[in-house]
């Protein structure tokens, strides 16, 4: 896989519709993303929330975690595509916001495997695994769970639904030495 190559047949135009702006206001040490505050952590800070969470007995703190990823990515990204999402098509919504995960700094996502009802992701660079090997080292369990509520999110903004629309697992990691971090991406069905 090689991310870079990968949408060659893409006109560049249509990669940055999204004319992506990030602004510092100093006096108050604000940072703003097209107008939003945003906030960007430390691989220290990030790391330590993951483990953190992971370690809460009696709650599937992961799993809130990713649905407030999901909820936050579903409404910034919906409020940034809203201009756009009439002009290009959905394959091309993924690939911009394939384009703003690179821009944070999250990574390269893959989201050519990608339609309406789901189907897999890859990513060739995680900052989130990097973050734990930074900290903590190897681990034997996928560490991307924030990916996870951002491809929820972006889909939902996407497809025009809801991110509970979205349940999206990562069945590899390159934590545990794969090539890459593979999410699965599904619709949610009614009564699962």
């Amino acid at each position: 896989m090689n991310l870079l190559t990968r949408y060659a047949d893409i006109d560049i135009e249509v990669i940055n519709m999204l004319d992506l702006k990030i602004t510092f206001e100093p006096e108050n040490n604000l940072l703003r993303l097209n107008g939003e505050l945003v906030s960007l952590h430390c691989h220290y800070f990030n790391s330590g929330l993951i483990k953190a969470l992971e370690e809460i007995p009696y709650l599937d703190a992961i799993k809130v975690y990713r649905e407030e990823v999901a909820a936050q990515f579903y409404l910034n990204f919906k409020k940034l595509i809203s201009d756009i999402r009439d002009d290009i098509s959905p394959k091309h919504l993924l690939i911009e916001a394939a384009e703003l995960y690179r821009f944070l700094g999250y990574g390269r996502l893959d989201v050519d495997g990608l339609s309406r009802e789901g189907g897999f992701v890859l990513s060739d660079s995680s900052y989130f695994v990097v973050s734990w090997l930074a900290r903590y080292g190897r681990r034997t369990s996928p560490v991307c769970h924030f990916t996870s509520g951002f491809l929820a999110g972006i889909m939902a903004a996407v497809y025009d639904t809801m991110p509970d629309h979205y349940e999206v697992q990562e069945v590899d990691c390159l934590m545990i030495g794969a090539d890459a971090c593979k999410f699965q991406v599904s619709e949610v069905k009614d009564g699962s």
